[in-house]
């Protein structure tokens, strides 16, 4: 498989793009911004339970299912805001290349209050295989374990 020689700058732009995409709502072009074997999952630790739970696994069609259902969906008032910060990229053997970030999802309700909603990871993989980085996997593991009713957007 050839790679094209991309920078580790190209590969942080994707995961910051893809986090800006998410806040705008926009999710035709985050999705555009992902392989078609695209993954992504929602998992946290519980040590009530001494395991890691999953509370979302979908592929690319499950995703876009879930994007298409969200304005029938009982939803939190106000926007969400990403912080991203890329911890570490590394490139494999096979085409891709793996990446760590730390992400802060922040809430602001209607009437301005912003509040830290929930903290965790990113553990993304991505193919250098094209013509532009894409997503193939996204496994979001959250420290947040509480996030209440009306949160069905991806973090």
């Amino acid at each position: 498989m050839e790679t094209i020689n991309m920078s580790n700058e190209n590969i942080n732009r994707l995961i910051y793009t893809s986090a800006l995409k998410l806040d705008a709502e926009d999710f035709k072009g985050f999705l555009r911004h992902c392989g078609e074997s695209f993954r992504y999952a929602i998992k946290a630790y519980s040590p009530e339970l001494g395991k890691e739970m999953t509370w979302l696994d979908h592929g690319r069609n499950g995703m876009q299912d879930l994007f298409a259902m969200l304005p029938q969906h009982v939803r939190m008032k106000g926007r969400f805001k990403r912080h991203v910060s890329v911890y570490s990229v590394d490139r494999q053997e096979d085409g891709q290349a793996r990446a760590h970030s730390s992400v802060l999802l922040i809430h602001t309700d209607p009437e301005g209050n912003s509040k830290l909603f929930a903290a965790g990871q990113y553990f993304d993989v991505i193919d250098l295989s094209g013509d532009a980085p894409r997503l193939v996997e996204r496994v979001v593991h959250l420290e947040t374990r509480e996030l209440g009713p009306g949160m069905h957007i991806p973090v």
